[in-house]
């Protein structure tokens, strides 16, 4: 595989459809940063008719970006430090030749300031085994 992009699917997952659409708009910025990259919203794909359903969309909680030109490298680097920010973040990436990356995010803000302001760090439990 060439570190030139042909073009990608990006998936980004969200907690429901608002949200998805949502982290998808925020990424696709971030990715338009990058120099000779275009992304844009992949039209939607026809939901299969359900039995005894009312209509035909389906409302998901992904939303599939289409990234086209630049480096995969740098388009990589760009979407893991978009995910790592937040836990919830969930992003697939899909090949051409069908491979995919995914890219899941780190540690919550949250729990960045508990582990910095050392919420429960065990430090009651240290102290009480010092006075043993």
């Amino acid at each position: 595989m060439t570190d030139q992009i042909e073009s990608v699917r990006i998936q980004v997952s969200g907690a429901d459809p608002r949200h998805a659409e949502l982290e998808a708009r925020e990424l696709r910025d971030e990715l338009r940063r990058l120099d000779d990259s275009e992304v844009r919203f992949a039209p939607p794909e026809a939901a299969p008719d359900v039995a005894g359903s009312k209509g035909s969309g389906l409302l998901t909680s992904e939303v599939v970006l289409v990234l086209t030109g630049g480096s995969f490298t740098l388009a990589a680097a760009a979407i893991k430090a978009w995910a790592d920010v937040r836990k919830s973040r969930k992003v697939r990436v899909v090949h051409p030749d069908g491979t995919v990356t995914e890219f899941q995010g780190g540690v919550s803000v949250r729990e960045i300031r508990k582990l910095r302001d050392g919420g429960s760090d065990g430090s009651a439990d240290a102290d009480a085994e010092a006075g043993r």
